[in-house]
Formats: C-alpha cells, structure tokens, sequence
C-alpha cells in the first residue's frame, strides 16, 4: 500500500497486526510474561500509529522535508522489528489453546 513521501507501509505488517487483533480476542492467557510482551508489541503499535498520522499531517500541510524524512524512517524502523516480532508472538498466542 502506498503511503505519502515514499512510505510503503507492508502488507504483511497489516496481515500480521489483524492476525494479532483476532488473538486478542481469544481466551487470555495464564503466562504474564506472554501478557507482557503483548502489551509491549501493543503500545509499539500505538506509537507506529501515532507516527503514521504525524506523517500524514506533516505532508498534506507541506511540513519541511527534514522532518518528513525523519519520520517516514522512523516508521521503517519500527515497522521492521514489528516484523520481525509479530510472527513469533502470534505463534506463541495460538500456541495457548
């Protein structure tokens, strides 16, 4: 999916986020570090989000290259070792049943 200022957000990344929201939902799981590391990935998942709409805001409203540079590589950064980490969680979060 293309994003603005050359940003391509993954369709991977959307897979593994909705596959992590659909074991959300499930029964909650007896390991509090498992709870743990799921409630890191959320909040980082918070931020991704929160930097996303930062990056919107800063190019429709013609915010200074720098700046929209900055971000969209922050966004890259984050969104790779979501990448790298979704998976695992997932298979441990269906693991539980």
């Amino acid at each position: 999916m293309q994003r603005t200022m050359g940003y391509n957000e993954s369709r991977q990344l959307t897979l593994l986020i909705e596959q992590l929201r659909e074991s959300i939902g499930a029964t909650p799981s007896p390991n509090p570090r498992l709870d743990h590391e799921l409630e890191e990935v959320l909040a980082r998942l918070l931020i991704r989000n929160q930097r996303l709409r930062v990056l919107h805001r800063l190019t429709r409203r013609g915010g200074s290259n720098d700046h929209i540079e900055a971000m969209r590589h922050a966004l890259e950064q984050l969104d790779e070792q979501l990448l790298q980490e979704l998976p695992m969680l997932l298979e441990r979060l269906q693991a539980r049943h």
